[in-house]
């Protein structure tokens, strides 16, 4: 969805609304790559949240040892393809962080392996999380007429040919359905209007011309 480096992706969330006084929540924070990036820059605080204990132990060490505002933690969620043992279903989940905590929040392909109700209930949890004048910037797999025509003629990196049983989206393997998940654009504008979410702005990605990393990008606003 951004550039793969660390100073790529800070350039591209500075671009979107990001200052250095923001307070950042990061999930899905992986090994740290834009906290790597956010270093030197940003003072207001971070938080990712991550399921890979490794990678949060990891990022523990490297980061949080050596910047004490930069703070790491365990989602124990269940996912077949990145967590199966995890006790907690991510459509429960409740992130540890009171009602507006954040001015800035972040996840970098999440949505894109998560199923419709799950993404529904993350959304008001993001909703919940806002400051007033918060901004969200998430990436997507869109599904609509274009869209679905390019993955059906395989055009895309990746294709999406098995249908969910909602219907709301389109899974790339049945067996490992968090894999990659394509959900529907009007599923997925209806649910930020429940939420409480305004979409300010739809980057386009080309993932659906063949790019493996372009995924599309939404920047959200609370209503």
């Amino acid at each position: 969805m951004f550039a793969c480096s660390c100073e790529g992706a800070r350039r591209e969330l500075i671009s979107r609304g990001l200052r250095p006084e923001h307070r950042v929540l990061d999930i899905g924070s992986g090994i740290g790559n834009l906290a790597f990036g956010l270093l030197g820059y940003l003072h207001g605080g971070y938080d990712g949240i991550e399921i890979h204990p490794e990678a949060v132990a990891w990022c523990q060490r490297a980061i949080t040892r050596r910047h004490p505002t930069f703070r790491f933690h365990r989602a124990d969620l269940a996912s077949r393809a990145y967590n199966p043992h995890g006790r907690m279903s991510a459509s429960a989940y409740r992130f540890p962080f009171p009602d507006q905590s954040f001015d800035f929040i972040f996840l970098g392909s999440v949505f894109t392996h998560m199923p419709p109700d799950a993404v529904e209930h993350y959304l008001r949890e993001i909703s919940r999380l806002l400051a007033p004048g918060g901004v969200c910037v998430a990436s997507y797999f869109l599904l609509n007429d274009e869209t679905r025509a390019a993955a059906d003629m395989g055009r895309s990196f990746m294709s999406f040919r098995v249908e969910h049983p909602t219907g709301l989206c389109r899974l790339h393997d049945a067996a490992v359905p968090e894999a990659a998940v394509a959900l529907e654009e009007t599923f997925v504008r209806r649910a930020h209007e429940q939420a409480g979410l305004n979409i300010r702005d739809v980057r386009r990605g080309r993932w659906w011309s063949g790019e493996p990393e372009d995924q599309d990008v939404l920047t959200v606003v609370p209503n």
